[in-house]
């Protein structure tokens, strides 16, 4: 979860007013702050590489009719290395005011540039641009930087420091660090490296909001809030919609590691499956059981043994097997310090879970979607 100040966390259960602003990052200097942003559309997935990404449209009025719109390389938002530090700024009245960080993004595309110009002492001078831009997160730029020929970690005492050398950004160190347990030929895409290295402190590469690397933990973490339904909260609550869904798709009842021969051919080190329950992928007797078999085959270079590979798939079983069979589509109030990884508590009418957040929706309006995955 973002900071918050008590102040502003207790705004976000009243009423509040907020504005999107964009502060303009050229050639690593802050160049223009505070620009105001229309239509935004921001979505953050924990499922993608590039995790967090938007689209917006930038405003400005310069006091001496000057254009900023892009029209080649080199220029202010033209999309090649500019950076857009996106924030939200929340109000009530003229007494309370906190600026709250959403995220630092590079300028991927600028589909659409309007601007107005017109005829001032017979010279054309701009009223004023119009900006639309595509944002996308700056893993995009590791992403990019791909590997010229596939190479190896010169150090193997630490993933955080490895991880440091890979992305080129700034790191916060979220969960601890541990040596890198293999000699591993990275191939082409740099930012995949990442997130297999990430595999061995059992987390997963994200950017924090000010735009440092670091990794989010796959255990759960204790609940960081709790939303609640006005029906059990008419004060402070800000729970609107929560809409369950159930999906086999990413459910499996059993998980194989996969390694590599001294010969090159491929290899099964462990394997772990359920046994019991209604996933269970045999029936006691040896038969099929209804549900059928339905392994999740995982392969890493930095899993080398048997005792290793058998660590991995007994960790994995019951996150594979429960974690995601039931979702829920939760709408709240707007809350800008709501995060991919936070765990929430969520009470409504008859009914109380805990769930972590997957993925997050925000617009332009009062509301914001949310992806949750329920505790297993």
């Amino acid at each position: 979860m973002r900071f918050g100040s008590p102040a502003l966390k207790g705004a976000l259960t009243g009423s509040f007013d907020w504005r999107w602003v964009a502060d303009i990052v050229f050639n690593g200097a802050r160049v223009m702050q505070d620009v105001p942003v229309t239509a935004p559309n921001f979505r953050d997935s924990g499922s993608s590489l590039v995790q967090s990404t938007g689209e917006c449209t930038i405003l400005y009025q310069d006091d001496f009719a000057r254009s900023i719109a892009p029209s080649q390389i080199g220029d202010l938002l033209a999309p090649f290395g500019t950076q857009v530090a996106v924030s939200v700024i929340v109000s009530v009245g003229d007494a309370f005011q906190e600026r709250v960080a959403m995220g630092k993004y590079l300028i991927a595309d600028t589909p659409s540039i309007r601007t107005n110009r017109y005829r001032f002492n017979g010279v054309t001078v701009s009223a004023g641009d119009s900006i639309d831009l595509t944002l996308k997160d700056l893993f995009l730029g590791v992403q990019q930087d791909r590997f010229d020929t596939p190479g190896s970690a010169p150090d193997l005492t630490s993933v955080w420091r490895e991880y440091q050398r890979l992305t080129g950004l700034p790191v916060t160190r979220t969960v601890p660090d541990a040596p890198i347990p293999a000699t591993v030929a990275y191939q082409e895409d740099k930012l995949q490296a990442c997130y297999d290295l990430a595999t061995v402190l059992d987390a997963v590469a994200y950017l924090t909001p000010d735009g440092t690397a670091a990794m989010r933990p796959n255990v759960w973490p204790a609940p960081v809030d709790t939303i609640n339904s006005k029906d059990i909260d008419p004060d402070g609550g800000t729970l609107v919609d929560v809409v369950p869904t159930l999906s086999n798709e990413d459910v499996y009842n059993a998980v194989v590691v996969r390694g590599k021969a001294a010969d090159g051919s491929q290899i099964v080190l462990a394997g772990r499956e359920l046994t019991e329950g209604p996933l269970r992928a045999k029936n006691p007797d040896g038969s099929m059981s209804p549900f059928r078999r339905k392994p999740y085959y995982y392969s890493s270079d930095y899993i080398t043994t048997s005792a290793q590979a058998a660590a991995y798939a007994t960790q994995q079983l019951p996150r594979v097997s429960r974690l995601r069979s039931l979702t829920y589509e939760v709408e709240e109030i707007f809350n800008p310090l709501r995060e991919v990884g936070d765990v929430v508590k969520v009470n409504r009418l008859g009914q109380s879970f805990t769930a972590r957040v997957t993925d997050i929706a925000r617009s332009g309006g009062a509301t914001q979607k949310l992806s949750v995955v329920v505790n297993p």
